[in-house]
């Protein structure tokens, strides 16, 4: 008899039970430890339903990852009729900020499509790109923030432009998610219904293509395994990715989000934080 109200209330839970359970076996507090810092994580295998989660609800700053969903924010414009990906926008040398390796390229002809654009922060985190396509398409911070909340994410939010988004102050809810709202969203927008087929398949391209992970997430994956991913770097040990990661054999893929705060650690020991929770996941999972 005593049996019924616990399984009552492991259905009620649904997988949070084995999601439990695999976040104590691949200890992640344990790679917080190693680099005195905060790990939020969250993963999402889209085939079996199953998730894992660490801190999943706590509010960490996104810094560049932000740009993956200003490229879907300019893709859903584009789906619907709003603006094109050959548009061209408007630059000028007042625009620039610092790490700006598209916008340089573009600068000199004074203008950038938008396809140009998204390319620029998704594949090589530009800078002056996405405050360009944060204006033109965005409305401004606030207006990614809203039309995130029409994509049914009541917990992202973007307040500022780039560079002072990267702020992370202790406290400070400006600039923020968390791993399980964001993993949320990426997937709707890159693998369920909030893009057409071709928007997503050109951002799986654009992340694809971008090198600023290779020892993130992407360094814990076997070979013959796929992720495509986007990275953010802040201040007070902001070091995160967010990616879509492809096991082999046609199974559904998993939507992964790693975001760290507050380590004094380097970058380089705080992306092996990355690739060594992605070889606990895929040993907890494969």
């Amino acid at each position: 008899m005593q049996r019924r109200p616990v399984l009552a209330s492991l259905a009620s839970l649904g997988l949070a039970p084995l999601a439990s359970f695999a976040a104590s076996t691949m200890d992640l507090a344990a790679l917080e430890r190693r680099v005195q810092g905060r790990l939020g994580f969250f993963a999402i295998d889209t085939g079996s339903g199953r998730t894992l989660a660490h801190r999943a609800d706590e509010r960490f700053a996104m810094a560049s990852t932000f740009k993956s969903l200003l490229a879907a924010r300019v893709a859903h414009g584009v789906d619907n009729g709003r603006w094109g990906w050959n548009d061209e926008v408007a630059i000028q040398a007042a625009d620039r900020v610092p790490h700006s390796p598209a916008f340089d390229r573009f600068l000199p002809r004074g203008r950038a499509t938008l396809a140009e654009l998204c390319a620029g922060i998704v594949i090589e985190s530009d800078n002056p790109c996405a405050n360009v396509l944060l204006r033109h398409c965005g409305d401004g911070p606030a207006g990614l923030t809203a039309w995130l909340r029409e994509q049914g994410d009541a917990v992202t939010r973007l307040d500022r432009f780039e560079t002072e988004l990267n702020e992370n102050a202790p406290g400070d809810a400006r600039d923020t998610s968390t791993p399980r709202a964001l993993a949320k969203t990426l997937r709707r927008l890159l693998l369920d219904g909030g893009l057409s087929r071709a928007s997503q398949a050109r951002l799986w391209a654009d992340l694809q293509a971008s090198r600023t992970g290779l020892k993130r997430l992407r360094a814990g994956a076997p070979d013959g395994w796929r992720v495509i991913d986007k990275t953010g770097t802040g201040s007070r040990g902001a070091v995160n990715d967010v990616a879509l990661v492809f096991p082999p054999g046609g199974r559904s893929p998993w939507v992964v989000v790693a975001l760290q705060s507050d380590s004094r650690a380097s970058t380089d020991d705080l992306s092996a934080v990355h690739a060594e929770a992605m070889r606990r996941l895929v040993k907890a999972w494969a």
